[in-house]
């Protein structure tokens, strides 16, 4: 009887194995496959003055460059720069963005990318009118400090 038990134990534990190995090897076969892309073109340079520069391309085609330094603002060390890519989308299309990235926030151009509409003419006249304003004290109505 002791016998059967063992038997029995050691099937349900090789069936469970084969059934693991099953469900990994369709799990691996759902999975998307890419393909290897070769850079074919690199340059990485940082000078000792923390300005750098640096670009690829890939086999593919796709391309990025950047050049960058760094900055102090408002007593805060940061980094600003600019580059662009380029790169293949998955419709076919060739997609291009050039971007500067500083003290100003990124700011990214390309011609897929969507664009904010005008501002309206009445903003667009307060917000010319509020410029020529003197600037705000920083005591407000009374005298008293904000």
């Amino acid at each position: 009887m002791l016998k059967l038990v063992v038997l029995l134990t050691v099937c349900s534990v090789i069936v469970a194995q084969k059934q693991q190995q099953q469900q990994q090897q369709q799990h691996q076969q759902s999975l998307p496959r890419y393909k290897e892309i070769p850079i074919v073109n690199l340059e990485n340079v940082l000078e000792v003055d923390g300005k750098f520069r640096y670009s690829y391309e890939g086999g593919d085609g796709t391309r990025a460059a950047q050049d960058g330094q760094q900055i102090v603002v408002n007593n805060q060390v940061g980094t600003a720069s600019q580059g662009q890519y380029t790169y293949q989308g998955d419709d076919g299309k060739t997609y291009s963005i050039t971007y500067i990235a500083d003290e100003n926030g990124y700011r990214a151009v390309g011609d897929h990318l969507p664009t904010p509409p005008p501002v309206p003419a009445p903003i667009a006249r307060a917000l010319a009118h509020l410029a020529t304003l003197p600037p705000a004290s920083k005591e407000g109505p009374q005298g008293r400090k904000f």
